[in-house]
């Protein structure tokens, strides 16, 4: 193997001193709940980690959670990056199976004690100041230099006649990807 070669190797694996590093730098950000059924704090803390406390008083039979991802430019209609809508206790699957969002989902289960179950039991539910390893490739993906991204979603429960949603929390968060070089800010 030539030394070029072996450059572009390492270039590609990440290991050479110029690796990039993601970081969210958030711009705006709210949420509802449905209190006192389900009540949610949130915190952000330097703008880069997230944390919540959920507090559920009564049994949810059957939570779904919906989420999309748009990353949007000044010239260009919204370009959809994520959209899903699928029950709590299957959304570990579908994470799973997303490889870009195993990291974050494994991460913010490390960081709580939030459960993916149903029936979603009644109790307190805590993350403190997750955040998303600079590493992570859904960063890499959102990061456009003149760009920015929205997150909207959050926990509904589907209701026994109709299929209807009601929702139980939703959330809506903006910011901007930021690229810099990996050790600035480890």
């Amino acid at each position: 193997m030539t030394i070029k070669a072996l450059t572009v190797l390492l270039e590609l694996r990440g290991i050479n001193s110029k690796e990039s590093c993601y970081y969210v730098a958030f711009t705006y950000a709210n949420w509802t709940d449905d209190r006192p059924r389900f009540v949610v704090n949130m915190t952000f803390s330097n703008q880069t980690g997230i944390g919540s406390v959920t507090t559920i008083n009564e049994e949810i039979a059957s939570p779904v959670s919906r989420i999309l991802i748009l990353q949007h430019s000044a010239r260009e209609k919204p370009r959809t990056i994520y959209n899903a809508s699928t029950k709590l206790c299957d959304l570990q699957t579908v994470f799973n199976s997303v490889p870009l969002f195993k990291p974050a989902k494994d991460n913010m289960l490390k960081q709580s004690n939030y459960t993916l179950s149903c029936p979603l039991i009644k109790g307190t539910y805590a993350m403190n100041n997750m955040r998303v390893s600079p590493k992570n490739p859904l960063l890499s993906l959102l990061y456009q230099r003149k760009h920015t991204f929205s997150v909207k979603g959050g926990l509904y429960e589907e209701l026994p006649r109709g299929r209807r949603l009601r929702p139980l929390s939703t959330y809506f968060m903006a910011g901007k990807v930021v690229k810099k070089s990996c050790g600035a800010n480890e």
